[in-house]
């Protein structure tokens, strides 16, 4: 049985923070293509010394795109998945990371923050190819690779935003943000290896 999200708290807790209140473009390629392909979290640590370079324009681009990354994972996992787990976990993270980037989206307004989602970026091409690739599998196959895929998805969402994100944004509000769903995005991981080994899917 999935356990149940910590997300649904999260809304009471924005309605109170809201009352409360140029080689860049090849560090947010960089930064974005760790999410989408999969590097290792010990490598987001090294961008961190450039993060101070990006702006918040670009911290929400990327911060958007990536939800937009899972929120399109999550969608074909709730279709595809073979065990009711994997459907259940996949409706999950669909629903939460379909909240959250709204929130976010909903603070760059409210600051007057604009930015544009580069589709076309290498980071895209991957989260693309890793795409088409879980297309073509079916069954525990597709149980297993989905898994993973999301396993090493949010341990390096989690890393980069303690790393690169909360420390380059200058807007309080977002930063506000990213600390209150960090244990919405650990309960997706801790969720993911769970339902991983109840069915014997060894972590690669």
């Amino acid at each position: 049985m999935l356990h149940s999200t910590s997300f649904p708290r999260l809304i009471d807790l924005r309605i109170k923070l809201e009352l409360k209140m140029k080689p860049v473009r090849s560090i947010l390629l960089s930064l974005t293509a760790l999410f989408s392909q999969g590097i290792a979290a010990t490598a987001m640590a090294e961008q961190s010394t450039a993060t101070a370079q990006l702006s918040q324009s670009e911290i929400f681009a990327i911060y958007d795109q990536l939800n937009g990354f899972d929120i399109e994972t999550a969608g074909l996992g709730a279709v595809k998945g073979h065990d009711t787990q994997v459907r259940e976990l996949a409706v999950m993270v669909l629903r939460d990371h379909s909240a959250v980037r709204q929130w976010a989206r909903d603070i760059a307004v409210a600051e007057g923050v604009e930015y544009t989602v580069d589709a076309e970026s290498e980071a895209a091409a991957g989260h693309n190819g890793a795409m088409a690739q879980l297309q073509t599998l079916s069954g525990a196959e597709f149980d297993r690779a989905y898994l993973a895929h999301e396993r090493v998805f949010h341990t390096n969402a989690i890393a980069a935003i303690r790393s690169t994100l909360l420390p380059a944004s200058t807007s309080e509000r977002f930063k506000e943000h990213l600390q209150a769903v960090l244990p919405g995005f650990e309960h997706h991981l801790a969720e993911t290896i769970r339902v991983e080994k109840e069915l014997g899917y060894a972590a690669d």
